[in-house]
């Protein structure tokens, strides 16, 4: 029997409370919502393979990347570019990345808690789904799941303002909420993922054991789909959903190797979390397909559908849907903390002793944009989530393997993750960094040009083709403008000497300790005197 004081000391174990983290940020919607809506396109098996392959051929040695810059540097995922200043730009991408992602993701959270308070009020069907017709026999018809979605909180602002203004209520609530989560950025937001991870993993056991069918599994593999493996669309998805999945898109990885994993081990952190999403991606899929029949909606609100259908269900008890989308609404807040902690780190960096003023700033923008978005309704949604966040991605993390494999150096990097794990970097992290652009560049194109092709319908309005192109301007010229603006900065006095000094890592790089950057340059030194022997000759 473990004695009190015994208890609390394993429990401050950095080890256990850093990867409670990680158990957490694995059960966020990219695997509760993201995830099991692309295999409902796609192919449910032949998409957790794909997603799977992704992570560990591209995700994985990206993780090790962002973990180990991060925790070297102890900045977030702008102040690392230190590195290489031209590239301070990808950033700031990272950032818009991170909260175009958080305007949605708060779309999602606050249509799933809406929905949570319409059904403990008025069950299901809802009300507004149900035609009721009374002549000589009683006579009740309801919408199916996606009309009903489509007539009540989708309906057009115009026709039905009061749904728009009891979503809008709950987005307005919520972004004034999470500065104050903020406000000790790094503690409280640990302690939340603490709770919010293991809570969602029991109330998703619970309810797929009592609501799960096995017979249901049967839709997991269709043979139809193993097709889509010859079409672009699975494959840059699966590499999206892969860099979202394990937080490099957004930049969280860079902020939490200063702050959630500063004190672990970068190479086995990178293989826990990788390995952590992956188990979770794959529980996810099997949990929805257990609960969910043949037809499913492939939609960008499908998993809330599925849930109000199981909700239908007549010998369906109405607390099963209920905690459904309980278990998305935690999602949801684990998904805002790790999209936000970076943004939020950015502001308390450079904010000053003001920066929570800046923080509830970026919060009253960011409920602006989602409240604008949500009037545009799903179209504007699907376009976002669809097509202008994933050109996004890929091209920043283009520019950053770029930019730290390539220019930097990957002997460099080899050389900084050995200094923080005192051991030899095997050479199949090296193969992956390496690797990665040749994985996501042709995918990218591939994905692209077939988009323009074939999936364009040139007689209708082309928002995803003008959405597709908007996020490439948009990410090359948010790229120039502070390349332009590092190269101001450099102190030489012509042109070309500055452009050439932004290449190369600022006086300011390194471990932000006094005495950890002294031993740091100090072995580099070593290193190239030849008195330390380096694990990598090239």
């Amino acid at each position: 029997m473990f004695e009190s004081y015994k208890l609390k000391e394993w429990m401050n174990w950095r080890l256990v409370r850093a990867h409670l983290c990680t158990t957490a940020v694995a059960v966020s919607l990219n695997a509760s919502w993201r995830t099991p809506r692309g295999a409902f396109t796609h192919g449910g098996v032949q998409y957790g393979l794909a997603v799977t392959a992704a992570m560990i051929g591209v995700a994985l040695p990206l993780s090790l990347l962002q973990l180990a810059v991060g925790q070297l540097s102890q900045q977030d995922p702008v102040g690392v570019w230190r590195a290489v200043p031209f590239f301070k730009g990808v950033g700031y991408l990272r950032l818009l990345i991170s909260f175009l992602s958080a305007v949605y993701s708060m779309i999602f959270l606050s249509l799933t808690t809406s929905y949570f308070l319409f059904t403990i009020s008025n069950s299901l069907p809802f009300w507004g789904c149900i035609d009721l017709v009374l002549n000589e026999d009683e006579y009740v018809s309801s919408l199916n799941a996606s009309a009903c979605l489509k007539e009540t909180f989708m309906a057009p602002v115009s026709e039905k303002p009061e749904y728009y203004l009891a979503v809008a209520l709950i987005v307005l609530v919520l972004w004034i909420i999470f500065p104050f989560i903020f406000y000790n950025p790094v503690k409280l937001m640990k302690r939340i993922l603490y709770v919010l991870g293991p809570a969602v993993i029991i109330l998703a056991v619970v309810t797929v054991s009592c609501v799960g069918n096995k017979g249901n599994l049967a839709y997991f593999i269709q043979a139809s789909d193993w097709r889509n493996f010859v079409e672009p669309g699975i494959w840059h998805s699966a590499l999206i959903q892969a860099l979202l999945t394990t937080q490099i898109a957004g930049g969280y990885l860079i902020s939490a190797g200063d702050a959630v994993y500063v004190n672990t081990n970068v190479q086995w952190t990178a293989l826990a979390f990788v390995g952590a999403n992956i188990i979770s991606t794959w529980v996810g899929l099997l949990f929805w397909y257990a609960i969910s029949g043949a037809d499913k909606d492939t939609g960008v609100f499908a998993v809330l559908i599925e849930a109000y259908k199981v909700g239908e269900e007549p010998a369906t008890d109405l607390s099963w849907p209920l905690i459904m989308f309980l278990i998305l609404i935690l999602s949801g807040f684990i998904s805002m903390l790790s999209l936000l902690f970076p943004i939020y780190d950015r502001f308390r960096r450079i904010g000053g002793l003001r920066w929570r003023l800046v923080s509830v700033a970026g919060s009253l923008v960011g409920a602006g944009v989602s409240l604008g978005v949500l009037a545009l309704r799903m179209d504007a949604i699907t376009v976002l989530d669809d097509y202008v966040l994933p050109m996004l991605v890929s091209f920043a993390t283009l520019l950053e393997i770029l930019a730290f494999v390539f220019l930097y150096g990957w002997k460099a990097l080899v050389e900084d993750v050995e200094f923080l794990t005192g051991n030899e970097l095997a050479k199949c992290w090296v193969l992956g960094w390496c690797a990665a652009p040749g994985i996501i560049a042709p995918f990218t194109l591939w994905w692209v040009t077939m988009f323009y092709v074939h999936g364009v319908n040139w007689t209708e309005a082309p928002w995803a083709a003008l959405g597709v192109l908007l996020a490439g301007v948009l990410a090359t010229v948010v790229f120039l403008i502070f390349a332009g603006v590092a190269v101001a900065r450099q102190v030489q006095y012509d042109v070309i000497a500055k452009l050439k000094s932004s290449f190369k890592p600022s006086r300011h790089w390194g471990p932000r300790d006094p005495i950890t950057h002294y031993y740091w340059l100090a072995r580099r030194e070593e290193i190239e005197r030849g008195n330390l022997t380096s694990t990598r000759k090239g």
